[in-house]
């Protein structure tokens, strides 16, 4: 059965992860020690921040900041601060909205993708996205790079369950008259895969332009490659489609 679908991580996958969402974290970070009165307590930001998997501005691949939801680093931070914040899930939403449109000329795609996704339709492919963050700072980064009109499905954790809940899986399938296994699912992360597999999906394709480690994907992916432009080779073909004896590999071929 071929592969007539593909699911994309957003972050990582799609947009350069560390141009725009280590500065928005930290400037969320600093407001939030602005409202419960601890400006510029440096101890406190760092547990903050390790909270989250981010260390000395660099990203823990396996924590909340590569692959958890506003709910989940909401709920991190609640834990460690001094005092409650009412409604400090959809009060960090909006403000990593605001943040992210500030800096939305940090915000950059890991290639050309208005070809790739040509590319892709060429060949009949479905697009989706498969977000851990929400709706609305997506569609902002989507137009923003200008490819929002070819996204056929949009899959965020304020309107799904989050990854690696199968549900954003299911739900694209049934949205486009698909099985699950004529899906390829792309993304940089452990979580990524690990939604691969929980939605016996086709292909679980892990890229090396976000988070994730190489050693680390690997574990779960059937094809880890250094970013999507290398979904298709030299050849014109989709790489499970020049898939190699045994152990499936990439082909880099350029």
């Amino acid at each position: 059965m071929g592969i007539k679908g593909i699911l994309f991580d957003k972050d990582g996958t799609l947009l350069q992860f560390g141009t725009v969402w280590i500065k928005v974290m930290n400037e969320v970070i600093d407001d939030i020690l602005d409202v419960i009165g601890e400006t510029g307590n440096k101890a406190l930001k760092n547990r903050l921040c390790l909270a989250i998997g981010l260390n000395d501005d660099k990203v823990d691949e396996k924590g909340l900041l590569a692959s958890g939801t506003t709910v989940d680093m909401a709920q991190a931070f609640q834990a460690i601060l001094p005092e409650n914040i009412p409604f400090l899930e959809q009060w960090m939403a909006d403000k990593i909205y605001v943040k992210t449109q500030e800096s939305i000329d940090c915000v950059k795609p890991v290639c050309d993708l208005s070809a790739l996704f040509s590319a892709l339709k060429q060949k009949g492919m479905i697009i989706g996205i498969a977000t851990a963050d929400d709706f609305d700072t997506t569609v902002l980064c989507l137009k923003h790079l200008g490819v929002q009109n070819d996204i056929q499905f949009l899959g965020t954790s304020d309107l799904f369950e989050k990854k690696p809940s199968s549900q954003i899986v299911d739900k694209f399938c049934e949205q486009f008259g698909l099985e699950n296994e004529e899906i390829a699912f792309v993304g940089d992360t452990l979580v990524d895969l690990q939604t691969a597999k929980n939605g016996e999906v086709g292909h679980g394709i892990g890229v090396l332009s976000g988070v994730g480690s190489e050693r680390e994907l690997q574990s779960l992916a059937d094809f880890v490659i250094p970013n999507i432009e290398y979904l298709i080779n030299g050849d014109d073909k989709f790489i499970w489609e020049s898939e190699l004896e045994g152990k499936k590999e990439a082909t880099y071929t350029p």
